[in-house]
């Protein structure tokens, strides 16, 4: 089934029960609750409640039996709608994450029988790999190829290295390169055989793995297509991994000059801010101030002026306490 970017009535509606959650008080989570029980195929309470529910995963559970009311919505979802697309099959395929091994465990079990049941069709097993990724990438990997068989159009490679990409940061160190290898793999051939998705966020994913390895023709390959998406965002991104690549070619100048380019419509991006960071322990400092000043509103008054006054003390500006993902530099992105 297609997931086109047009949104429906019924995802919009479920977007704005999910962005609602936050402002749900007890008796009103009790009320969805009972609702749900007199009404079990009440979907909209349902997505109410998984909202709900996953704002207090780990650390962060206030209540004892959050996760246990999570599993039996998500084992519902798996049993009842394991062919959701648009924005329930989103929320349903990245909640995999939420769940320590035992739950996990029994919730990779009921998506394999969804697997076995619904053998042919493309969008159970891609659902059922993408959430079986989070934890077990080999399973995940094996069904994310056979869904993209079924459904070539359907941007299953993008969608599961950048499940992938996000596994890198908590992967022992011995791992990563193998996962790297993977994305780039991976996501080329996406690029190459996958209309839809987004194009941009799987040559990012890419681009940062390559550049790890120094698959620094893999980056310019991206380069190029980053250029014929016609945004401008994209165009920036090119510019940023020009200069990523230049930096690795002992090109400072280009570097510098990737780096300044401001044009309508650039964003403040977590890889322009590395390649900032990168060029800054090479020893530059005046074209970073400038390249901060750049960015005028679209950064707070306070970081426009303390990253240039960190610079001037000669102190590497924190870009991290407003990108965490750069603690490490381009291998955590």
């Amino acid at each position: 089934m297609s997931r086109n970017p047009t949104m429906s009535e019924v995802d919009l509606r479920w977007v704005q029960l999910w962005r609602g959650v936050r402002a749900l008080s007890e008796p009103e989570v009790e009320a969805l609750e009972r609702q749900l029980r007199d009404d079990s195929l009440n979907i909209d309470v349902r997505v109410h409640l998984f909202g709900y529910f996953s704002l207090y995963e780990g650390s962060e559970l206030k209540r004892q039996d959050v996760e246990r009311k999570l599993f039996e919505i998500v084992l519902w979802f798996t049993e009842n709608k394991p062919a959701a697309t648009g924005f329930l099959g989103f929320r349903l395929m990245a909640s995999g994450r939420l769940f320590k091994p035992r739950a996990f465990g029994a919730l990779r079990q009921a998506w394999l029988e969804q697997v076995d049941a619904f053998s042919m069709d493309g969008t159970v097993l891609g659902n059922a790999g993408m959430f079986i990724g989070w934890n077990d990438f080999e399973t995940g990997a094996a069904l994310i190829e056979r869904a993209y068989e079924l459904q070539p159009a359907e941007n299953w490679l993008g969608l599961f290295i950048s499940t992938v990409a996000l596994e890198i940061w908590t992967s022992p160190e011995l791992y990563k390169d193998r996962l790297r290898e993977y994305i780039i793999d991976v996501g080329l051939r996406s690029l190459r055989t996958e209309s839809g998705g987004a194009p941009s966020m799987t040559c990012q994913c890419v681009s940062n793995a390559a550049l790890c390895l120094g698959r620094l023709d893999d980056v310019r390959t991206c380069i190029d297509h980053l250029r014929e998406e016609n945004h401008p965002q994209c165009d920036q991104l090119a510019n940023v991994y020009v200069g990523l690549v230049a930096l690795r070619e002992s090109n400072i100048d280009c570097a510098i000059e990737s780096l300044l380019v401001m044009k309508p419509g650039y964003e403040a991006q977590p890889v322009a801010f590395c390649l900032a960071s990168e060029l800054f322990d090479l020893g530059e400092r005046e074209s970073i101030c400038r390249f901060i000043e750049n960015f005028e509103g679209k950064i707070t008054e306070h970081n426009r002026n303390r990253w240039p006054d960190q610079v001037a003390k000669d102190e590497r500006p924190d870009f991290a306490s407003v990108f965490p993902q750069l603690r490490r530099g381009v291998r955590s992105l």
